[in-house]
């Protein structure tokens, strides 16, 4: 189940509480944003939307498609509200906003981000519902009207040796809908070809709390075999992000 209802200064979504849908509706999210001419970079929006989402399908809903998932996104005043909903019974948020999830956790970073980039966070009493707000005067829309920078599926761009090291370039952006299929496919490279693994970005706008999660697990398992994980051509943003959640401690972050 998938509905859209617009007005003026904003659109309902309304879906099932599966990763395929959530990708959609960020994407109607983000072209709404773009089609009030915002100028800047997007990257603190679609994360947002992303953490708050993923927190509604996988923790709230438990990702049963007996459930549904509501976005409300509002633009006025300078400012963009996001409010996300779900049908779960909530949980301990005021414990989860103050607890910083260590280097090595593999989760438990979607809170911590929704704090970080967004000016104001409030969920009601009970956990199953989250407002957003974020200023978007001064931001700038870098995704293209072709949609070249939405989630797209084929998960590799390429794979090579080079210098000793191995070499992977994800497609696009390492996000929940694609994680468990680019796990596997890292899983069978670093069997494949042991050593030093390079992670190639340069087609990667955003990762999700649920991609580092997979960073974070494909350093400890090269980690325990004497090997490296290394990523390269990262964009300023993405750069940020990883610092932000301390993970420069764990690999190299080299920029675009």
């Amino acid at each position: 189940m998938y509905a859209l209802e617009s007005f003026p200064d904003g659109r309902r979504i309304r879906f099932s509480a599966n990763l395929p849908l959530l990708d959609r509706a960020v994407e109607e999210a983000v072209r709404f944003v773009q089609d009030h001419r915002v100028t800047g970079n997007l990257f603190d929006v679609k994360l947002l939307l992303r953490e708050a989402l993923l927190n509604a399908v996988l923790h709230g809903s438990h990702s049963d498609p007996k459930r549904d998932v509501s976005l409300e996104v509002l633009a006025d005043a300078g400012q963009l509200r996001l409010t996300v909903t779900d049908q779960g019974p909530g949980f301990d948020w005021r414990t989860g906003l103050s607890t910083l999830a260590p280097p090595e956790a593999t989760t438990g970073r979607g809170l911590t981000i929704m704090s970080l980039y967004a000016d104001d966070v409030r969920f009601n009493a009970v956990g199953n519902q989250v407002t957003l707000t974020k200023a978007i005067t001064g931001l700038q829309c870098t995704a293209d009207a072709d949609g070249k920078n939405q989630t797209r599926r084929n998960v590799m761009h390429d794979i090579h040796i080079e210098n000793g090291q191995t070499i992977v370039c994800p497609a696009g952006d390492i996000v929940a809908s694609v994680a468990e299929e680019l796990r596997t496919r890292l899983k069978e490279i670093m069997r494949e070809h042991p050593g030093p693994l390079v992670l190639d970005l340069s087609h990667v706008e955003l990762i999700d709390s649920v991609g580092i999660g997979l960073l974070i697990a494909a350093h400890n398992t090269l980690h325990k075999r004497g090997g490296q994980l290394l990523l390269s051509h990262v964009n300023a943003d993405l750069a940020a992000l990883l610092r932000t959640m301390r993970l420069d401690r764990h690999f190299s972050i080299q920029p675009a």
